[in-house]
């Protein structure tokens, strides 16, 4: 998720998606578009584009604060490169709508250099759609020393390096109101049976026991990892046989992650009340104490720091259930990168990979990320956070993060979970109705010769 991005899951991600952003803003349909950073000195501009408003650096914080961060990072290359008179940094609109603007700026052949994205999109649509230009082993090497090496795996697709990972690595946890737990005796990290036993104490005190983001339907997948990891056992090795064609996404596996995402609705703890509800919704609920949890990533941090005043917020894993034989799994990874566009001319691709080094560089990297609070970055040398929640998170659920199944998944496939779970979350559709439709997808997608991947 996060789209993250969240941006993915995307995101972050997840998600993606991913996944983390303010979502507020693109609800309600505003974009930002900025202007090019230039330099005295005549030479080339770089173009950069983004599929959304969420494709900057720093895309947690304010405009005003992005403008500020974009501007220090690109004069500071800029002065280093003096080849260069100016970066464009064009990224608008909603995350939702980031494949369509990608396409609509092919097909127009908009001029475009470098791309900004997250994981969930590279993987799910834009390297099978022709947008992107892999980068060789040789042009990594003036930046591959400064990457976290699993980082790179957010952004590889058939052996091929499509992306370089410049941002905080995210997880996915349940953010929880600490004094409320402890006022009802709720101990944590509780197991799934300790938070269905508090349901009745909760609502008889008019408080939602969890509400998720579900107007928000590419957050939705991230509850898909969590129990497909634990119904299947290996949720990766299962994806990657699925899309295979070695198994189908209607298996028994597939009917029982979405089982146990309805058992949630069933107990009592998510609200179905989350299907209308959008991030900021949930985010203001849960700080106001309207509700006693939420699912995300680590891209939500920012944002309570920001909003929760009134109490003291913590982290817990997903939990287990009953049943399943394995172990709970938590979405993850490096949720946003840089990338070549397919339509570079071979004369920017230099400074793009210029570019691109210098992001990587520690110092400079510190200068976008230290606004994200991250817990960890794939950027080395740019070190977590040291607080009680990162601890929390570094201890319990990082050790069990998996990637984004949405940043394996065709981005058809990620539509169709999505809807599923809505469906068996609402009441309109059965666990086993849900997995049909995303074997349907998938199979259209199949008979469609739109899959697998084409180099």
């Amino acid at each position: 998720m996060p789209d993250s991005l969240p941006v993915s899951h995307c995101i972050p991600q997840r998600p993606r998606i991913t996944r983390a952003d303010r979502l507020l803003t693109i609800a309600l349909g505003f974009s930002v578009a900025f202007l090019p950073i230039t330099a005295e000195a005549a030479g080339i501009t770089l173009k950069v584009f983004g599929g959304s408003s969420l494709d900057v650096l720093a895309p947690r914080e304010q405009p005003e604060v992005q403008a500020r961060i974009r501007e220090e990072v690109v004069s500071g290359f800029l002065k280093a490169h003096p080849e260069v008179s100016a970066v464009a940094w064009d990224a608008q609109g909603p995350q939702s709508g980031s494949l369509q603007r990608m396409m609509t700026a092919k097909l127009s052949s908009q001029e475009m250099d470098l791309v900004a994205c997250s994981a969930f999109w590279v993987n799910g649509a834009y390297v099978r759609r022709g947008l992107l230009r892999p980068i060789t082993e040789e042009e990594a090497k003036p930046f591959s020393s400064n990457v976290d090496p699993a980082s790179f795996g957010a952004f590889t697709i058939n052996g091929k390096l499509y992306g370089v990972p410049i941002s905080s690595l995210s997880t996915s946890t349940i953010f929880y109101n600490v004094e409320l737990f402890k006022k009802l005796g709720i101990p944590t990290p509780p197991t799934y049976d300790d938070l269905k036993a508090a349901v009745p104490t909760l609502k008889k005190a008019g408080i939602i026991p969890l509400l998720h983001q579900g107007a928000n339907a590419v957050m939705w997948p991230m509850w898909f990892f969590e129990t497909i990891s634990q119904s299947s056992g290996d949720p990766v090795g299962l994806t990657q046989s699925q899309l295979e064609g070695k198994e189908p996404f209607d298996d028994a596996a597939s009917v029982e992650a979405f089982r146990l995402i309805k058992q949630w609705v069933d107990d009592g703890i998510l609200s179905k009340d989350s299907l209308s509800v959008d991030m900021e919704g949930m985010r203001a609920a849960f700080a106001s104490g309207k509700s006693a949890m939420y699912y995300g990533g680590t891209w939500e941090v920012p944002s309570l720091k920001e909003n929760v005043t009134g109490f003291t917020w913590g982290v817990f894993p997903f939990p287990k259930m009953a049943g399943t034989k394995g172990d709970p799994k938590h979405g993850g990874g490096a949720d946003n990168g840089m990338c070549l566009s397919a339509s570079i001319p071979e004369e920017k691709v230099k400074p793009a990979l210029d570019f691109i080094a210098y992001l990587s560089e520690p110092e400079v990297a510190k200068i976008y990320l230290a606004a994200d609070q991250p817990i960890a970055t794939s950027i080395k040398g740019v070190d977590g956070v040291d607080e009680a929640y990162a601890k929390d998170l570094r201890a319990t659920t990082f050790p069990n993060t998996i990637k984004f199944l949405d940043w394996i998944w065709p981005s058809e496939v990620t539509s169709a979970v999505a809807s599923g779970i809505a469906g068996v979350v609402g009441g309109t559709a059965t666990p086993e109705d849900a997995a049909k439709s995303v074997q349907a997808a998938f199979k259209t997608l199949v008979d469609e010769g739109n899959w697998p991947p084409k180099d």
